[in-house]
């Protein structure tokens, strides 16, 4: 499998939560107010990443975690709070280019992947590919995903939608996730010399438990599964960048859930629902030359699963 650099993922990465689960909480951690509605400037990139100047600030996320050496993944509380100063959780924020630490080595159970999905037409390289549509619902995204069930995959740290599992990484990780395996010190296979030294996050554990009927040691509450990033997709995709500006699916961490009839254990590459909140701003698409905007499909609203890599470079 070809694999990019890591300063091209970086600037192309983006990979929620169904409003039900947000509105769900029990948690006896203290709480936080929800994050202000202000958004990123609407001017578009001259680049793919976003640079720091460009930035604004809602409610941040406490540091340190108000529930200390505690935190817990249940029972659940969505993030709320904003996770790095340009934008929260479901914004799937990822700082610092191609030397970010952002994106958390995990190695080890099922998960879901989403970072090309958007059309109701499929894309990419390989004309067997199939449509992976995102179809907007409110304040989430509908995004038929693929399942896949082992080898290294990636989370990134500013957007773990579990608000205690976020704080428990933070703890064991740094803010930044620079205490833990992470693309930097692993490389994209985990073959770097300085990835066995560093332990893997909390939150890799919850994604590989993930269990439907096993609340305390999921992520998200009732998925089958939870969408991550890794490079299985990319010999039939092809990793890229578009530029963008507008609405668009933060899938990063979001709850996946089989459609009926499917058969215990699943496939890799077995279609799976994942239910991505939405977020307004600056981002960027995983694949290259795609328009911004999704036409076609009737009357349903398509939007593109995508994130947002800032530069911590300022401009002059």
């Amino acid at each position: 499998m070809r694999i990019p650099t890591l300063c091209r993922l970086t600037a192309i990465l983006g990979v929620i939560l169904p409003a039900a689960l947000f509105a769900a909480s029990g948690d006896s951690a203290p709480q936080q107010k929800p994050a202000a509605t202000r958004m990123p400037p609407g001017t578009k990139p001259t680049s793919s990443s976003t640079p720091a100047s460009t930035a604004t600030t809602g409610t941040p996320c406490p540091n340190p975690p108000p529930c200390g050496n505690h935190c817990s993944n249940h029972p659940f509380v969505p993030t709320d709070c904003w996770t790095t100063q340009y934008g929260p959780a479901k914004a799937d924020i990822i700082v610092g280019g191609s030397k970010s630490t952002n994106m958390l080595y995990c190695n080890g159970g099922a998960y879901a992947l989403c970072f090309f999905s958007g059309p109701p037409n499929p894309t990419g390289t390989n004309p067997a590919n199939k449509p992976l549509p995102c179809v907007q619902e409110g304040n989430i995204a509908k995004c038929t995903c693929q399942a896949y069930t082992s080898g290294p995959y990636f989370v990134d740290i500013n957007a773990i939608l579990n608000r205690g599992a976020y704080f428990q990484t933070v703890n064991a990780c740094g803010q930044d996730g620079s205490k833990c395996a992470n693309m930097t010190n692993c490389g994209a296979d985990g073959s770097m010399p300085g990835c066995t030294s560093q332990p893997q996050a909390p939150v890799c554990q919850y994604v590989k438990n993930q269990n439907p009927n096993n609340p305390n040691a999921s992520l998200m509450p009732k998925a089958d599964l939870v969408s991550t990033f890794s490079f299985a997709m990319d010999s039939n995709y092809k990793l890229g960048s578009t530029a963008c500006n507008g609405l668009y699916a933060g899938c990063m961490t979001a709850p996946c859930f089989f459609k009926a009839g499917h058969k215990s254990p699943p496939t890799d590459g077995e279609p799976i629902q994942c239910e991505c909140p939405t977020y307004t701003g600056v981002n960027q698409v995983g694949q290259s030359n795609q328009s911004c905007s999704i036409t076609g499909g009737g009357k349903a609203t398509y939007v593109w699963s995508a994130g947002n890599s800032v530069s911590t470079t300022t401009k002059k």
